[in-house]
């Protein structure tokens, strides 16, 4: 049934047909914001919810299905790789940037789109980023660019070899999630992964619109591994290799998409917590720290645009579909635009910066907590403190903290909520906001069209759209405190 659904939300829009067409659109457009287009969105998304739920139940108790979910996940991905990217253009983005620097010798991290020569016929599927330099580290540019060279050139080839490039890292993030959840909770494996690999929101953004997060997450799950080794204690010399596999796989993170650097030291505390003296606990924290940023700069360095230039900071200027910005549109009106964007910016980051100190201290705590205990429940405790400390922070900065936000942004935290099973709150905030985060999408871009005032009249349009968005999110949060940390409830 899902695959049906999938095939519904690819055939109809198929990449090799629709790819040239400039400037790019979206399932509105192609469905002329027609009620029928609405309807088949939202039922197709609500559908593959609840036969995505309804597979999680059953996995709770078959542990021996991960093939079940490896092949299905498989289907599902095979089927949206012919797929246009029908909510977001970024696909199209990358390729120009690469055929910038591949072609025409123009590096990405400090050269936009509209520097391409005006006879390039690809130019103007940048759409609205072709003013924008590249936001992303160096790791994600030479894959694309890797990928450019095996196409050939061709523009459609290497749309389509990002997109297999996507499909195979998808492949590895089952792979890596199962065999994590393995060391951690056994028990737990098959559904954890199921729940990262089937969400349909994982699918749609990570293989239909094929964001580069999900090699992020692939490297990220990389350095999760190495940490988990090192720290359930393997000695000689593995454990070299295993610490350069947390390193490289963090810092590799780190360079394709800056946000992993985020909750670093909640890794480097749990690393450190090995350690039975003070000295070795701040060397320990200092050594891993360092390799990370020193890798990072070395890599970094030779493409440094500046800071005045760098694209990942023109993101923070601007704000849309999110708290932050019905917060400007509310104040704007007494205080002005800028100065409502500074009282906003800083209402919420403060409220992020207390978050973020009450989750470095709860893994403080653990870290330091009985430090010459050897335990393997010891050792678990603080392995569950930093993911779910990481987890908190990354879902508080999607849900609250970004000035603009978009759907794939919850890539960052979903194979966090994936490896905290049968963790409760986790997976019921993580699955509400997978369901509000692809079904806002038709308020803003079919509903806003149909009601012309929600356009005109962009904080009442804002009121709906964010309350839609963060309400249900935070009404998952309230219940699954309420409620037991149990795997069953998350059903009820």
């Amino acid at each position: 049934m899902s695959a049906l659904i999938y095939l519904a939300f690819t055939l109809p829009f198929l990449l090799e047909r629709y790819y040239a067409t400039i400037p790019p659109i979206d399932y509105a457009k192609f469905t002329h914001h027609s009620l029928f287009g609405f309807i088949a969105y939202v039922t197709g998304i609500i559908t593959l919810f609840g036969i995505y739920l309804i597979v999680l139940k059953l996995l709770m108790k078959e542990n021996d299905k991960i093939r079940f979910v490896l092949v299905g996940g498989i289907l599902f991905a095979l089927i949206l790789t012919f797929s246009y990217p029908q909510t977001a253009i970024d696909l199209f983005v990358y390729a120009i940037h690469t055929r910038g620097w591949a072609r025409y010798g123009l590096v990405p991290f400090s050269v936009s789109p509209n520097a391409l020569p005006t006879s390039d016929p690809w130019q103007g599927l940048a759409g609205e980023w072709t003013n924008t330099a590249s936001p992303y580290g160096p790791v994600w540019e030479w894959l694309s660019l890797g990928a450019y060279h095996l196409s050939g050139g061709e523009y459609l080839a290497h749309l389509f070899a990002l997109k297999i490039l996507n499909v195979l890292i998808y492949i590895g993030c089952i792979w890596l999630l199962y065999r994590i959840l393995m060391l951690l909770r056994p028990q737990s494996a098959v559904v954890g992964t199921a729940f990262f690999a089937l969400n349909p929101l994982v699918l749609l953004e990570g293989i239909q619109n094929a964001h580069n997060d999900l090699p992020m997450v692939f490297l990220f799950l990389l350095s999760i591994w190495g940490f988990i080794i090192l720290l359930e204690g393997e000695q000689g010399q593995r454990r070299y290799v295993t610490s350069a596999v947390f390193v490289l796989g963090f810092a590799a993170a780190i360079l394709t998409k800056y946000i992993p650097l985020l909750v670093l030291p909640f890794f480097l505390l749990g690393l450190a917590a090995r350690q039975t003296t003070w000295s070795r606990w701040i060397f320990s924290m200092i050594l891993y720290g360092l390799a990370i940023m020193t890798l990072v700069f070395l890599v970094m360095y030779p493409y440094w645009p500046g800071l005045d230039s760098w694209a990942v900071l023109y993101s923070g200027k601007s704000a849309g579909r999110s708290l932050m910005a019905l917060m400007v549109l509310a104040l704007r009106n007494k205080t002005g635009t800028s100065q409502a964007f500074n009282i906003a910016q800083i209402s919420i980051y403060a409220i992020l910066g207390g978050i973020y100190l009450w989750n470095l201290w709860r893994v403080w705590q653990q870290a330091t907590l009985n430090q010459e205990e050897e335990s393997t429940n010891r050792v678990n405790v603080i392995i569950e403190r930093v993911l779910l400390s990481s987890f908190n922070v990354l879902l508080g900065y999607v849900l609250i903290g970004v000035s603009t936000f978009h759907a794939w942004y919850l890539l960052w935290f979903l194979p966090l909520a994936a490896l905290l099973t049968p963790k409760m709150r986790p997976m019921r905030v993580s699955l509400v906001f997978s369901m509000a985060s692809l079904l806002i999408i038709p308020y803003y871009e079919t509903i806003r069209i149909w009601i012309p005032s929600l356009l005109q009249d962009q904080l009442l349009g804002h009121i709906i759209g964010v309350s839609l968005l963060v309400i249900p999110s935070l009404l998952a949060i309230v219940k699954s405190i309420r409620q037991p940390s149990r795997l069953g409830s998350f059903f009820v």
